[in-house]
């Protein structure tokens, strides 16, 4: 009757977390996939990759991403690639943008 009170299971918010990119249909290991403005107010995307990524160095790229919660489209034209520390970074305007919940 007068038993421990037993203690509920807090629900956890749930992070998406990274599962695939593909860049023109070929599966690119990414480390981190951003999209930003830069001071012009140009929508931007960063993509940085532990080493050469053969499947970026095109002047259009369609990416896909996935993740835990959606799915991302973007077409984007190349601008740069430099070296940030011990990654290749690329760089690259966005020309079309779609995000779909899965």
């Amino acid at each position: 009757m007068f038993g421990k009170k037993k203690d509920k299971k807090k629900k956890k918010p749930t992070t998406e977390k990274f599962v695939s990119l593909s860049a023109n249909g070929v599966e690119v290991t990414a480390i981190n996939f951003t999209l930003h403005k830069d001071d012009d107010g140009e929508p931007r995307l960063f993509v940085r990759t532990p080493d050469v990524a053969e499947a970026l160095h095109y002047e259009h790229v369609d990416f896909e991403l996935k993740t835990t919660n959606k799915m991302i489209r973007v077409t984007g034209k190349f601008k740069e690639a430099k070296n940030d520390k011990k990654f290749k970074l690329y760089v690259f305007d966005i020309e079309d943008y779609n995000q779909y919940y899965i």
